[in-house]
């Protein structure tokens, strides 16, 4: 206990790990958070203003018109009946984006042309074209026409289930891989932590060195100490993520908090492993697992969202020894998939990719010889 919270009074302490695990996460994912939102109001869809002066009444526009105004999601028209002299008001003031006057024909009025202006010119079109070709076969063949209405009929029967998700929105990629690239920041703790364990990196690596405290110890309480910390930052993120930048992650908190303790874990193996490997100085170490950091969370999709999609199609090899794309992956799966069976399949996998490196770590450690303390 005493060699546990030794290491991590030290880990706390060291303002510099601190900031890259804790504040600079939150500060990317504002910049994301101020980037995106932006996006996304750029591309939000408005149902075009439509009004109708019903000279006489089209019962199958009328049908029509209001299946296209219902309040869903995918809602294209604005629809309100009004006279002649009151469309031609609203016109003139832009509040509505044209007008139809329905009689024995339809009669379309715009002020400007426009993606809503194309949307109303476009269901007029249809609806006129499908009933002049409706009217044709009526005349030309009765039985014809009953049987293509009956083919119309059965193809409008739903055999599916649906479910319902929320929309997709690619967006929320550059968050999770956010996530996993914070993960994998856990690697400056375990980095950290082979200095301390090390008695030729640092002067606490000397004492504990020849402290009776076995080395397997050392590693073990030090690694639960940069667990704890690095869990703590991870936390703090998904706190702010979640009801600061309200980021979707669906309702699977449980799942969620237990993926990224694996990838945490996950983290600070990595960072464990370069501290023991290479035998630079501590800085070249650090900026070797930055590089390795960002190249991982590059080939997530961080910076190039496609670039995700392409390594998975072409190269799925690489996606499954790459913890930042199983972690980004996982938490896309809890969000998008009726089931667990990819989420478990990328936790697996990073669990199994943890004990590896620890078991390494561990063994590469306790080969080193010191000829004197």
């Amino acid at each position: 206990m005493h060699t546990f919270l030794y290491q991590l009074k030290l880990l706390l302490r060291d303002k510099t790990t601190i900031f890259w695990t804790m504040i600079f996460p939150l500060i990317l994912a504002t910049f994301f958070h101020l980037a995106f939102s932006q996006l996304n109001s750029n591309e939000a869809f408005e149902p075009a203003k439509l009004a109708v002066i019903e000279q006489k009444e089209n019962q199958g526009l009328q049908t029509l018109l209001q299946e296209l105004s219902q309040d869903n999601d995918d809602q294209l028209l604005d629809v309100q009946y009004v006279s002649l002299k009151e469309a031609q008001t609203l016109l003139l003031d832009e509040k509505i984006d044209g007008y139809v006057i329905v009689n024995d024909s339809l009669k379309l009025v715009f002020q400007d042309n426009g993606i809503a202006q194309t949307i109303i010119q476009s269901v007029i079109d249809s609806y006129l074209q499908t009933t002049h070709a409706m009217t044709s076969i009526s005349q030309i063949d009765y039985q014809g026409f009953l049987s293509l209405v009956q083919e119309k009929i059965n193809m409008d029967t739903n055999y599916f289930q649906s479910q319902n998700i929320s929309s997709l929105d690619t967006t929320v990629v550059y968050f999770y891989t956010l996530i996993g690239m914070n993960c994998m920041y856990g690697g400056f703790f375990g980095l950290k932590i082979s200095s301390l364990t090390e008695a030729n990196l640092s002067r606490q690596g000397t004492r504990m060195n020849i402290s009776p405290t076995s080395k397997w110890q050392m590693i073990l309480t030090g690694t639960i100490a940069g667990f704890l910390c690095q869990y703590a930052s991870m936390i703090i993120l998904l706190l702010y993520l979640y009801f600061g930048l309200h980021v979707a992650f669906g309702n699977m908190l449980s799942y969620i908090l237990l993926l990224t303790a694996i990838g945490t874990y996950v983290g600070i193996t990595i960072g464990n492993l370069i501290g023991n490997i290479f035998r630079f100085h501590e800085n070249i170490k650090t900026s070797i697992l930055t590089a390795s950091s960002l190249f991982l969370s590059f080939l997530s999709g961080m910076m190039i969202v496609d670039l995700k999609y392409i390594i998975q199609e072409y190269i799925p090899v690489l996606g499954y020894i790459n913890p930042v794309n199983l972690i980004t992956d996982a938490l896309y799966a809890l969000y998008y998939y009726p089931t667990f069976d990819r989420f478990y399949v990328n936790v697996i996998i990073l669990l199994v990719m943890g004990l590896l490196l620890s078991v390494i770590s561990i063994l590469l450690s306790r080969r080193k010889k010191y000829d004197s303390l």
